[in-house]
């Protein structure tokens, strides 16, 4: 990382009862940086990755945003709550003493690949531009509309009625809640997520990650310390480095075609969607989005990094 005036991105492991906006609020005083924000909120009674983004860095929420979570959580079969978890009022008790292991992996069948799923009530939807959730708090009987998400891993972990242990990964959107719900529902003993974890969004882990307690006890030492670079971030994608011309391009926000590349860097260009544009000494310029087919195809750059530019002219004006 070049500075820390630039921001970075920051992973932390989030504590139960704390909300993901508590923690931004933290981060945000800790660090003395206003633009602070997250990637994914993660419920009070949750656990787990928060990737916070600081600064300039905000600029690469919308990419993380997309990735899939990975979670590992405990669903509590035979009570089901208005909120679908565990800090919700009781609004119906089932039997599940005569379940077996494979009853309930049978069950689970019906969750994996593309599924519809209604959002739990008390959550972030929005009707009218509502929050959900503010509505339920009125007592408002709300509908909400389901949504199509895609859990492509959902493993059982281990059955100890009336507990079930999980791990899944979705894509974003996709509510532990409402699967814990709909789980109990199909088995007919009703169900809720007694507890949740997050370990991973895309490719970031939370054992990469600080505790929140942790990174205030070190805040002494600088927020600084603990910011991951844009580039280690977003490492998933392959980068390009240009020579002077066409990176003058790029930081104007001018497309490149990919035969400005040499051999090697045009046979990862032609394979990948998005790539990250450098300088010939490494330096992001910007995030590149590849279009076009064959000898048109081209380097588009998506997202700009300003300071690159701002950094060019304080060279030239002597």
């Amino acid at each position: 990382m070049r500075g820390f005036e630039d921001g970075g991105v920051l992973l932390v492991d989030k504590p139960p009862g704390v909300t993901s906006f508590g923690v931004v609020e933290r981060v945000r005083r800790w660090s003395g940086i206003k633009k602070v924000g997250h990637t994914g909120s993660l419920d009070p009674f949750a656990t787990g990755l928060l990737v916070l983004c600081l600064g300039r860095a905000t600029r690469v929420s919308q990419y993380i945003v997309s990735w899939d979570k990975e979670y590992e959580g405990v669903i509590t079969l035979g009570v089901e709550t208005d909120t679908d978890d565990a800090t919700g009022k009781v609004v119906a008790r089932g039997h599940c003493t005569g379940l077996k292991e494979e009853d309930i992996e049978k069950a689970l069948e019906g969750f994996r690949g593309k599924i519809e799923q209604m959002p739990p009530v008390f959550s972030a939807k929005k009707l009218s531009g509502v929050p959900s959730y503010k509505r339920a708090r009125r007592g408002e009987v709300l509908k909400l509309a389901p949504v199509q998400v895609e859990v492509h891993e959902l493993e059982l972990i281990e059955v100890d009625l009336p507990q079930v242990r999980f791990r899944a990964k979705c894509s974003k959107g996709t509510y532990m809640r409402s699967l814990a719900r709909d789980l109990g529902r199909v088995l007919g003993c009703g169900g809720h997520l007694a507890s949740l974890r997050r370990v991973a969004i895309g490719h970031l882990r939370v054992e990469e990650a600080i505790g929140l307690w942790e990174l205030k006890e070190k805040r002494s030492m600088g927020l600084g310390n603990f910011l991951w670079p844009i580039e280690r971030v977003l490492s998933i994608w392959p980068t390009c480095r240009l020579s002077a011309p066409w990176s003058r391009l790029v930081r104007h926000g001018q497309d490149v075609p990919v035969e400005a590349l040499d051999g090697p860097q045009k046979h990862l260009a032609a394979k990948a969607h998005r790539v990250l544009i450098a300088d010939d000494s490494g330096r992001l310029l910007a995030i590149g989005l590849v279009r076009g087919d064959g000898p048109s195809r081209r380097l588009h750059p998506e997202q700009v990094f300003p300071w690159e530019i701002a950094e060019d002219r304080s060279v030239g004006s002597g």
